[in-house]
């Protein structure tokens, strides 16, 4: 351990060579004195300019940067247990490289620790250049506090981290269709601090911004289906089914209003017509979300991005189900 840092900075990363740069940036900005930091680099076997980017950063950086690069892309939850084994501060302050940290983050971050608080969490926010748009890969802004504790913006301590072993690598899967990694193990480590009795801090002015991807149309509708890991985490920590879903089942409530409308369909196509009456609810909800869109000269669009959201809904209705049956614990 180092006795001059207040907080090691890990940041996972892998082929984001440009967004990685940006968020060093930021990190460098910040308002803590860069003697009191460090910034360590996990790279995930990256095949793009990443080494050379980071190398400019040692070069130059007022602060130390510590890169480590793997041998093979194991998943950023393996990536953080390496980071905060390399790291030398008493806190581990965790984000992303697609991320951009506020120029306070680590100064209130790092203040907010007493005794009994396990962990800091803040905000997470869309970089307020991009635009959201429908194809947009983004995830809902957090401005309360979430009971996922994304890792992209929370702060740990150091020896509480190792003392809970960290990250659960076996909660880091992939997915079918491009072999990319899904995990969930941020959720369970905080909700493991938690039921172990320390306390945790949310900061509303604590506040990273993370950036809007464009996915392509085929990528954006099965995305979804990433989210099979759920079922997993309300197994392990069954407070989740109070404050994560609806009803203690349904992950999100219009996933209620697709269910009943798919029962519709079939029990409209095997009994009797007047099922399909249930299936207005579910496009009801779209029209709503879509109301910009409700006009004559406006109604392909419409019928088209209703058919889209329907295939998305149903990649993670598809998902749900799956990690329902996989990990033996329902959530629809």
């Amino acid at each position: 351990m180092n006795p001059m840092l207040a907080a090691s900075v890990v940041i996972p990363t892998r082929n984001r060579s440009s967004l990685l740069r940006e968020c060093i940036d930021s990190i460098l900005c910040q308002t803590m004195p860069p003697d009191r930091f460090e910034i360590v680099i996990v790279d995930n076997n990256s095949s793009d300019d990443t080494p050379a980017v980071v190398e400019q950063w040692i070069q130059s950086a007022p602060c130390r940067i510590r890169y480590h690069r793997l041998t093979r892309d194991c998943g950023p939850a393996h990536a953080r247990n390496v980071g905060v084994r390399l790291a030398e501060a008493p806190l581990i302050a965790f984000t992303d490289s697609d991320c951009r940290a506020d120029q306070r983050w680590l100064e209130l971050g790092v203040a907010a620790f007493a005794d009994g608080v396990g962990f800091v969490c803040g905000v997470l926010l869309h970089k307020p250049e991009q635009k959201v748009q429908f194809f947009s890969g983004a995830y809902d802004e957090l401005t309360s506090e979430h009971p996922t504790y994304p890792t992209c913006n929370s702060i740990y301590r150091r020896d509480l981290f190792l003392e809970m072993n960290g990250f659960d690598e076996s909660l880091c899967f992939r997915t079918f269709f491009d072999n990319k990694p899904v995990e969930c193990a941020d959720t369970d480590l905080a909700w493991r601090i938690k039921e172990a009795g320390w306390r945790n801090v949310f900061l509303p002015n604590l506040v990273m911004y993370h950036e809007v991807p464009l996915r392509t149309p085929l990528n954006w509708i099965v995305d979804p289906y990433r989210i099979y890991s759920v079922p997993a985490l309300v197994k392990r920590h069954p407070g989740l089914r109070k404050v994560l879903l609806q009803g203690g089942v349904f992950f999100r409530f219009e996933n209620a209003l697709f269910y009943v409308a798919a029962a519709g369909v079939v029990l409209g196509a095997l009994l009797n017509p007047w099922f399909l009456l249930l299936c207005a609810p579910y496009p009801i909800l779209l029209a709503s979300i879509l109301r910009h869109n409700l006009s004559l000269t406006r109604l392909p669009k419409l019928f088209a991005q209703l058919g889209l959201l329907t295939a998305r809904q149903a990649c993670l209705s598809a998902g749900l189900v799956y990690g329902s049956i996989r990990f033996r614990s329902l959530v629809l």
